[in-house]
C-alpha cells in the first residue's frame, strides 16, 4: 500500500502533464481505493495477487489475456519484484519495451551494514525514483522541488461526516490521526507507550483524536483505547481507503510509524509526525513532501537502522530497543509544538 501511495502524487503528475499519453496502473483490487479524482487519462487493471493469478501458471493466464485484451506502447515497472519482473518479461518477448525501476541494492547494504554511529550512507528518495524511471521514459514531469498534491471531491468528506456523525466545520477541536501499526513489529512503537501518548492528549481536551489501523486485531486494540478516553475515534475497518483520504486530508497532523499511513498523509499534503523504529527515513522511503524535523527516531542506539523493510523477525540486541526508548513526552512535545491553539 505505501509504494503505491508513494507513485500516485508522481504518475497523476504524469498523466496531467502528458494528456495525449494513455496510462494503466496495475495494482491490487483494494488498492484501486487511492484513486481519488484521478486524471482522465488514467486507468486501472486490478491484479489480485491472492487470485489465480497469484501462481505462476494464473500468472502467466493473466498476462497472456493482459497482452491480447490491451495494446501498450511500453511498460513501466514501479516495483521490481517477481510477479512484475515476470509480466514485463512476457510483454517484452511479445515486443514491448521495458524500463524498470533500478533500486539501490548497493546502498542499501551499506545503510544497514555501516560503521555503528555513522549515518553517512542516505539513499535517493522512492519518489526521486519514480520519477527518473518516468522522466527516462521522455515524459513531461513537474520539477522536483514542486510539491504535487492529490484534490479530493467534497463529497467524500460529507460521506465520512454522515458515517461517522461528525460536524462537517471545525468546532474548536484539533483533529489529528493517529496510526500506530505497521506490516512489522520492527517498525511498531510500544503500543503500552502509545496508549500513554494518547491519554495525555485526550487529557488535554483540545485534540479530537481519530485512530486508524486494519481490521481485525488492530481494529480491537484501537477500539479499546477509543472507549477508554474522551473525544478518541476508531475509524479502522468503518471508512472505506478513499473516505480515509478525505478524513485524513482535513487533519492538522498525523503521527504515524514507517507506514502506508504517512505516505496516505503525504498524499493530500497533511505533516506528518513518523515515528521510526528499526528502519530509517535515510533509506528513502521518508513521506512525499515530509520533513526530516519530523521524524523521531530512537535515541543512543547505534545499531539503528538495522533493516530496510523492517521485515527482520530478529534483533542483535535480543530485546528491540528501537521500540521503546523514544519516550511518550518527547512524541507529545513534537505534537504540541505542530499543533498550536486555534
Amino acid at each position: 500500500m505505501g509504494d503505491v501511495a508513494m507513485l500516485l502524487p508522481q504518475l497523476y503528475a504524469a498523466a496531467r502533464l502528458n494528456p495525449d499519453d494513455c496510462f494503466t496502473l496495475l495494482t491490487q483490487p483494494f488498492l484501486t481505493g487511492l484513486l481519488v479524482h484521478t486524471p482522465a487519462n488514467l486507468t486501472t487493471i486490478p491484479f489480485d495477487k491472492r487470485g489465480p493469478e497469484g501462481k505462476f501458471g494464473g500468472l502467466i493466464s493473466f498476462v497472456r489475456q493482459l497482452h491480447r485484451k490491451h495494446h501498450f506502447d511500453a511498460v513501466l515497472d514501479m516495483h521490481g519484484v517477481l510477479r512484475s519482473q515476470v509480466i514485463r518479461s512476457y510483454l517484452k518477448l511479445h515486443g514491448i519495451p521495458f524500463t524498470a525501476l533500478r533500486k539501490p541494492r548497493r546502498l542499501r547494504s551499506r545503510l544497514i551494514h555501516r560503521q555503528a554511529g555513522s549515518m553517512s550512507v542516505t539513499l535517493p528518495k522512492m519518489t526521486d525514483l519514480y520519477r527518473d524511471l518516468l522522466l527516462h521514459r521522455g515524459l513531461a514531469m513537474p520539477p522536483a522541488e514542486e510539491f504535487t498534491t492529490l484534490s479530493l471531491p467534497e463529497d467524500l468528506w460529507l460521506s465520512v461526516c454522515t458515517k461517522l456523525k461528525e460536524p462537517k466545520n471545525n468546532d474548536g477541536h484539533i483533529a489529528i490521526g493517529i496510526a500506530p501499526f505497521a506490516s512489522t513489529s520492527a517498525k511498531t512503537y510500544d503500543l503500552d507507550l502509545m496508549e500513554q501518548v494518547i491519554a495525555s492528549l485526550a487529557e488535554e481536551r483540545r485534540y479530537r483524536i481519530y485512530l486508524f489501523g486494519g481490521k481485525g486485531k488492530e481494529a480491537e486494540t484501537l477500539q479499546v483505547w477509543a472507549g477508554r478516553y474522551n473525544d478518541v475515534r476508531c475509524v479502522a475497518g468503518t471508512l472505506k481507503l478513499s473516505e480515509e483520504l478525505a478524513l485524513i486530508s482535513r487533519l492538522r497532523c498525523m503521527i504515524s510509524m514507517d507506514s502506508a499511513n504517512m505516505h496516505m498523509a503525504s498524499m493530500v499534503g497533511v505533516r506528518v509526525i513518523s515515528i521510526w523504529c528499526g528502519t530509517h527515513p535515510a533509506a528513502g522511503f521518508l513521506g512525499y513532501g515530509q520533513q526530516l524535523a519530523d521524524c523521531l527516531l530512537p535515541t543512543d542506539l547505534d545499531c539503528c537502522p538495522c533493516t530496510i523493510f523492517g521485515n527482520n523477525k530478529t534483533c542483535r540486541r535480543g530485546d528491540f530497543a528501537c521500540r521503546h526508548t523514544l519516550t511518550p513526552d518527547r512524541i507529545l512535545r513534537h505534537i504540541r509544538k505542530a499543533t498550536p491553539t486555534l
